[in-house]
């Protein structure tokens, strides 16, 4: 199987976390072979992540089309469909991106809240009567504050974790695999090489305190979760491993 890699761009980035879709208009293009477009994403002043889609579009994923292009053979074309589709972009080519990424991610305390309501409704019978009823509503919920005072001690620690795509190709057609979720993105760029621009996911584990605890838990003290190697800001773990 012939191995596919996006070309390098642009090799400095910031942090971008929010992954935009929908597609602008056509552009017109003579190029007579089959190619793919540059694509470029600048999400701030500083801030670049480069691809190749097969695409005519204006702008795609947040991505703005380039006139720079790339020949492409008819087995290319299926592989770049998969890229395009879902705005890929080599994770390893921009990982100071996902770097930051990483770092702008923090574990977080929800509370969990429950109290009830009296409500006072009517029902009309057929005849025109209206009675006067009353019933108990249950009202709860999720949210960030620890001194309310109808929590109910129900705690979830929120942690962030990573995945990234590889695309293999099985009797000819070409196939996209997610990864599993990780805590540090490297463990996984190697085998997944391709991510898109918001390649996180959000977990949680639940935990019971009394009332009068929560308003001092602090998520940095808990050790459920495994957390990103900040202190090394290169692509690689190297000797430096994520347990």
């Amino acid at each position: 199987m012939k191995k596919f890699k996006l070309q390098k761009i642009v090799p400095y980035l910031l942090i971008s976390s929010m992954l935009l879709t929908g597609c602008g208009k056509k552009v017109d293009c003579n190029y007579p072979n089959r190619h793919v477009h540059l694509y470029t994403k600048y999400p701030g002043s500083r801030i670049a992540i480069s691809t190749y889609f097969d695409s005519e579009d204006e702008s795609l994923h947040g991505f703005a089309r380039q006139e720079d292009h790339m020949d492409i053979t008819k087995t290319d074309e299926e592989f770049y469909k998969i890229i395009t589709r879902n705005g890929l972009f080599v994770g390893e080519d921009y990982f100071n991106y996902l770097y930051q990424l990483m770092a702008s991610k923090h574990d977080y305390l929800k509370f969990y809240y429950e109290y009830e309501t009296t409500e006072v409704y009517t029902e009309t019978d057929s005849k025109g009567n209206t009675t006067m009823h009353t019933r108990t509503v249950t009202h709860s919920g999720w949210h960030d504050n620890p001194n309310d005072s109808d929590n109910t001690g129900k705690t979830r620690l929120y942690h962030h974790r990573y995945y990234g795509y590889r695309i293999t190709c099985i009797d000819g057609k070409f196939q996209l695999e997610r990864s599993p979720l990780v805590d540090d993105v490297r463990q996984i760029l190697g085998e997944y090489p391709y991510v898109c621009e918001n390649c996180v996911e959000e977990v949680y584990e639940q935990f019971k305190f009394s009332r009068s605890e929560l308003r001092y838990l602090d998520p940095n003290e808990f050790d459920t979760f495994a957390q990103p190697d900040l202190g090394n800001s290169t692509p690689y773990l190297g000797a430096t491993k994520v347990k």
